[in-house]
């Protein structure tokens, strides 16, 4: 049995979907102001590994993430670059995607973009104007928070607290209420506008969520999720402008992350405090990223160091050696129990156990820092199996393989098998090469040094010499 934890009800709770094994998913993607940060893959990968254990335990996941191109930030952005919101919004989308790929994220079930939904959204705000939970007032529309009773049960807060500071510009002469939320925005000039209504104009940022997750997965999604930072007031807008319109619970479960911090303050553009994906892979691989995100619970912050993430890699390295020593010594044939040693029966019964352990570990709100435990302690068992089997015992080895599998599958890890075996032999060899020019920079021999450099840059493989240590990374061209 599944249970997760909802920030809504702040407890853990029976995981039950409200069409049998169907999950109706959405989740908060990506304004496309930037490049991908560690920030951003962190909730990513969270939710790409629990969208994977739900497949995993044979539900189907319609799993919905927009791409935020029409918004505040992506109109800064522009300003800033002399550029069109549009033509900004397609180049950091299409990195976005390139990151999110190498990443080894899943494609979404459907993947809306803001900009195409507009006419809808008009319509959800009339919708919300003939109820009367929202006003226009000098070419804006508002949403009433006093008009929806449980505005704050997200964020547990109250209205009178929540009233002090606001949630957009609370000195607004335009709101009747200074925590009153903008729906429909006037036109101002040089942003891109549509026609409403109420005037040329954009929407609001939290009813493009609203307004996509329902045309695509109903009323009523079995998880909403997004990172801890969208709660309030973005989450809790979405609540209150949804439930006022159906009158239905706008999610049964909703998911956040915890934030990556690093110097102590939350990773974050605005801060100017972050680490792009792109430059974290010149250096390390997906695989490692992925580890160091996964060793934590979705739910709990990660400081980001860099011995951290080295200490992620090596590890990362070191599952994947005993996962490809496991395949070159399984045989796809059928176990006879006839012939089975101690430590053939042994290793068997290990299987089964680690099986059991990781599904109760990830069953226990997708606990992914005590899955890996069992990953780590299963890899070491049959590590120990094949140094001590005095006849390695093909099929047994292949239900070790089987149960690997399984875990890769569910922590997006080595995915591509073949073109990693190619890659990896590269990057070994180079690190080979590299290690061993460090020594010889140690024993002050600089012509071997310099020609180690010499001949990998000519092989394509650049060097960059640091106190610490020696990085490569592939030249562009």
């Amino acid at each position: 049995m599944i249970k997760i934890y909802s920030t809504l009800t702040r407890q853990l709770e029976e995981f039950k979907t409200i069409e049998p094994s169907v999950v109706k998913w959405y989740n908060c993607g990506p304004t496309v102001n930037g490049l991908m940060h560690l920030g951003h893959a962190r909730s990513a990968i969270a939710f790409d590994t629990i969208r994977r254990y739900l497949e995993y335990k044979e539900y189907k996941v319609e799993y919905v993430m927009n791409f935020t191109d029409i918004e505040d930030r992506v109109i800064e952005v522009a300003k800033q670059e002399q550029r069109a919101v549009l033509e900004v919004a397609e180049e950091y989308l299409s990195y976005f995607r390139r990151d999110m790929a190498s990443l080894n994220l899943k494609e979404a079930t459907v993947h809306p973009r803001a900009m195409l939904h507009i006419n809808q959204m008009i319509e959800f705000i009339e919708g919300l104007i003939e109820k009367g939970y929202a006003y226009e007032s000098g070419g804006d529309v508002y949403f009433d928070v006093r008009k929806f009773d449980e505005y704050g049960k997200l964020s547990n807060q109250k209205i009178d607290n929540i009233l002090q500071e606001g949630t957009e510009d609370a000195k607004n002469p335009k709101k009747r209420f200074p925590a009153d939320f903008a729906l429909w925005k006037e036109k101002k000039e040089g942003e891109p506008y549509w026609f409403s209504p109420w005037g040329d104009g954009r929407v609001g940022w939290s009813i493009e969520c609203s307004q996509m997750s329902m045309m695509y997965l109903g009323d009523t999604l079995d998880i909403h999720s997004g990172g801890q930072d969208l709660i309030f007031p973005h989450h809790e807008n979405e609540i209150a402008q949804s439930e006022a319109l159906t009158g239905k619970p706008f999610a049964k479960y909703w998911l956040h992350n915890g934030y990556v911090n690093i110097d102590k303050e939350k990773m974050s553009k605005s801060l100017g405090n972050f680490v792009n994906i792109v430059d974290l892979l010149q250096h390390y691989s997906p695989d490692a990223v992925r580890l160091f995100v996964l060793q934590t619970h979705y739910r709990s912050p990660i400081t980001f160091t860099e011995d951290a993430i080295d200490q992620a890699q090596i590890t990362s390295d070191r599952l994947f050696d005993v996962i490809l020593l496991t395949k070159n010594y399984a045989t796809d044939t059928t176990v006879d129990e006839s012939a089975l040693s101690d430590l053939d029966k042994d290793l068997l019964e290990k299987i089964t156990k680690a099986r059991e352990d990781f599904v109760n570990a990830m069953d226990e709100d997708f606990n992914t820092s005590n899955g890996f435990a069992v990953v780590f302690d299963y890899s070491r068992e049959v590590n120990d199996y094949l140094r001590k089997a005095d006849k390695i015992n093909g099929a047994v080895i292949n239900k070790a393989d089987e149960l690997f599998d399984e875990f890769r599958s569910v922590f997006g890890l080595y995915e591509d098998f073949n073109s990693y075996l190619s890659m990896d032999l590269v990057e070994k060899l180079v690190k080979l090469l590299v290690e061993l020019r460090g020594e010889y920079r140690k024993e002050k021999n600089w012509e071997m040094s310099d020609k180690i450099r010499d001949e990998l840059k000519q092989a394509g493989v650049t060097l960059e010499d640091n106190p610490k240590r020696i990085l490569w990374k592939l030249s562009e061209n």
